[in-house]
């Protein structure tokens, strides 16, 4: 995948439970999925075809329908980077459905483990963050897997876009 990695973009951001906004129904929610479509748009018009999602609630699912949205007008490909088997497994009705529905209509699925181990989830953000030249994140400082993330992906010098940069107003 490393001959890849010039067209790959990955994501990272919070599950739903850490976002500010607690509902996807929010005015803020709908503003960060019209700007991941913004973002996805961009990075495909810069010759990314490729981009990776760890599929958690959250930002990872709305990236990951992002790109299904995007690719119904671009040749991108959407690509899931499953942390385990089982992974939605203890997720609420409605997050386990676009889960499935996500995986169902990607283009590659990497299952990193077949279960649960201590350190899956961050070896499956090494895995994209080693797959990919761009990574597309939303990032407010919160400790964690996505803060582990970034600090991955400047290490390895990925050019970073961080939405939280642009959504933090809208809060206010």
């Amino acid at each position: 995948m490393d001959s890849l990695r010039g067209e790959t973009c990955c994501f990272s951001g919070y599950r739903i439970e850490k976002m500010p906004f607690r509902t996807d129904d929010s005015p803020a929610a709908s503003a960060l999925r019209e700007a991941l479509d913004r973002a996805i748009r961009h990075a495909a018009g810069q010759g990314y075809t490729r981009f990776l999602s760890g599929m958690s609630t959250g930002f990872d699912l709305w990236a990951a329908e992002a790109v299904l949205r995007t690719r119904a007008q671009l040749p991108v490909q959407l690509l899931c980077a499953v942390p385990f088997d089982g992974q939605a497994s203890r997720y609420a009705a409605e997050w386990k459905r676009r889960f499935n529905r996500c995986l169902l209509a990607a283009d590659g699925v990497y299952s990193l483990s077949r279960e649960y181990h201590t350190g899956c989830y961050a070896a499956r953000n090494q895995f994209m963050v080693d797959a990919a030249s761009l990574l597309i994140c939303f990032f407010d400082g919160q400790p964690g897997g996505t803060a582990q993330t970034v600090r991955m992906a400047r290490q390895r010098g990925l050019r970073i876009v961080n939405l939280a940069e642009r959504q933090l107003s809208l809060l206010d």
